[in-house]
């Protein structure tokens, strides 16, 4: 039995003890994060209070791209980010051990978020139509880019005929009404804004000549940094599925962060089509992607979908 004084005098070693558990338990978390549905996650893990409960203390970063964020990673300044398959094959390809710890957003054939679009008066009715002419896409060897080539060569095209060039997302609607392109590969929520200011229609589902279901992008942190945090990496993708699952089923309470965040308009919130979120990752849900990558040589070789994942 303890006496009173002995338990007095223990109260402050238990409080200092209880204080190290607290400040270990609430790690801090350097994240990197698009401001667009299809990598919101963080966002919405941060303002239901997800990361707090978890014992994370987020604090994210908004990026333009997933370069950005990847040469964040490697320098150090962030610990986890988002990125597509093809930058992080390129890494492994250079030596760079990027991993992917969680799956993001993906592609759904029956409600696809991005597609490849035409002027709403385009008389162009094939994909053989599209040589000799010019389209746009997110950024050269990306898989906006991939997904129209495919897409070309598997409906006839040869898509060596084809110019390419970039042209930021929000500005291909106007781009296409202009007659500066013929089509335009375009994510959301450009593509519904396109297509509802009366600039665009949807031409073709150009992700399906990759796969349907295939993860476009995910979250991803260096080899060395998994290693040395194996509890609070495991925290954070408990968490990242924890939110997919609650964005997936609370599509308006979701939208309302997403604005906060994106700026975009209630109209265009409300005519877009919203991303699926992954709850699991699995090589299957981008090798599809990575030999693509290769055989259209936006990567040196074929990088299996195992190289790139994290075993947690």
């Amino acid at each position: 039995m303890v006496s009173r004084a002995g338990f007095l005098a223990a109260i402050p070693m238990l409080a200092a003890t209880t204080g190290r558990a607290l400040a270990q338990s609430n790690a801090a978390l350097r994240i990197g994060a698009l401001p667009t549905d299809g990598f919101a996650e963080a966002y919405y893990a941060a303002d239901m209070g997800f990361f707090t409960k978890a014992g994370i203390n987020a604090d994210i970063s908004s990026f333009h791209n997933g370069g950005e964020i990847s040469a964040a990673i490697v320098g150090g300044s962030l610990d986890v980010g988002v990125s597509s398959p093809i930058s992080l094959a390129n890494a492994y390809l250079r030596g760079i051990p990027l991993v992917y710890i969680a799956a993001g957003n993906l592609y759904n054939s029956a409600a696809p978020t991005i597609g490849f679009c035409v002027a709403k008066d385009s008389p162009l009715r094939t994909a053989k139509e599209f040589e000799g002419k010019t389209i746009s896409v997110n950024g050269y060897k990306d898989p906006t880019h991939l997904s129209i080539l495919a897409w070309l060569a598997k409906n006839g095209a040869d898509a060596a005929k084809v110019n390419v060039t970039e042209v930021p997302a929000p500005e291909t609607g106007q781009a296409l009404a202009r007659g500066t392109i013929v089509g335009a590969v375009i994510p959301e929520p450009f593509m519904s804004a396109a297509i509802s200011g009366g600039f665009a229609r949807l031409f073709a589902k150009c992700f399906d000549a990759i796969g349907n279901g295939i993860m476009l992008g995910g979250w991803f942190a260096t080899a060395d940094w998994v290693k040395k945090n194996p509890d609070l990496a495991k925290r954070f993708v408990g968490v990242i599925y924890e939110t997919a699952r609650w964005a997936n089923a609370n599509r308006e309470q979701s939208g309302l962060i997403l604005q906060k965040y994106s700026r975009i308009t209630d109209a265009t919130l409300h005519s877009m089509t919203r991303v699926a979120y992954a709850t699991s990752l699995a090589p299957a849900m981008i090798n599809p992607t990575l030999q693509l990558a290769a055989a259209y040589k936006f990567t040196d070789r074929v990088v299996a979908g195992s190289d790139v994942i994290a075993r947690i």
